[in-house]
């Protein structure tokens, strides 16, 4: 496979150590720059470099000085840091742990000139506008009650922020009653502008969504699904699944 030509190149600044910061169409890279006095030093080169793929980065945008969590860590640091490179960029991506885990994280690149920094901001963004499997708009569908009655705040104070951050618009349903999820996508929900449905709750949840989903589907295709014979048509809607409840095996491996 051929090798993919570079969008963008520069050498910028994290944590006031030099960078060497590449951006292709599907790959995000950043290694330190001084390559060869670490490898003479005897320390693993991996240690210096990360790739993130373009596809999972949340967002990125310019950072002001008082966006900097790490760097205010040391206030004399911070004011040193914010004089040699006042200009800061931003870049939310999802970090792979173990168990199957996804965690945000990001990371802050500085340099002196605004214009490079906002060149990093616009020409990333559009590659981001160019994943045609991004959602934009999603449903939400919220179990106050399931999970001790953790649903809304989990999906405030972990969820919410992500979407916001990626741009991703929301209508968000607070249920009320058992089935509720289920009653609305099948009769009112407005499929057509939405690019999928979240569930914050548990496997009750999650079935009334699945449910909920596959009989307005045949219901818009004109498929009678009580019929035995009725030959069902599939779902286009992806689902996302935000534990806040009982979770069995069997949805955790949907």
């Amino acid at each position: 496979m051929d090798k993919q030509a570079k969008l963008l190149s520069s050498r910028l600044f994290l944590k006031l150590r030099q960078v060497e910061v590449v951006l292709n169409r599907s790959v995000l890279t950043w290694r330190e720059a001084d390559k060869e006095r670490k490898r003479s030093s005897g320390i693993s080169e991996a240690a210096h470099g990360r790739s993130v793929q373009v596809c999972e980065i949340v967002a990125v945008g310019r950072t002001e000085d008082g966006d900097d969590k790490r760097t205010r860590k040391s206030r004399k640091e911070a004011k040193r840091h914010s004089q040699l490179y006042p200009c800061a960029f931003t870049v939310s991506f999802v970090m792979r742990t173990r168990q199957h885990q996804w965690r945000c994280s990001e990371v802050t690149f500085h340099c002196n000139d605004q214009e490079l920094c906002n060149q990093w901001v616009r020409v990333t963004n559009e590659q981001l506008s160019l994943l045609t499997n991004r959602p934009k708009s999603l449903l939400v569908y919220i179990n106050p009650f399931g999970g001790k009655r953790r649903g809304k705040r989990i999906y405030e104070q972990k969820v919410a922020p992500v979407f916001r951050r990626a741009g991703i618009s929301t209508d968000v349903i607070v249920t009320e009653r058992a089935n509720h999820a289920r009653d609305h996508l099948k009769t009112e929900a407005s499929l057509d502008k939405c690019d999928g449905v979240v569930c914050v709750g548990g496997d009750g949840m999650f079935s009334e969504i699945l449910h909920g989903l596959v009989s307005r589907t045949q219901t818009d295709h004109g498929v009678d699904e009580n019929q035995p014979d009725a030959e069902l048509v599939s779902c286009s809607l992806r689902i996302g699944i935000i534990p806040a409840g009982p979770i069995s095996k069997k949805s955790d491996l949907l």
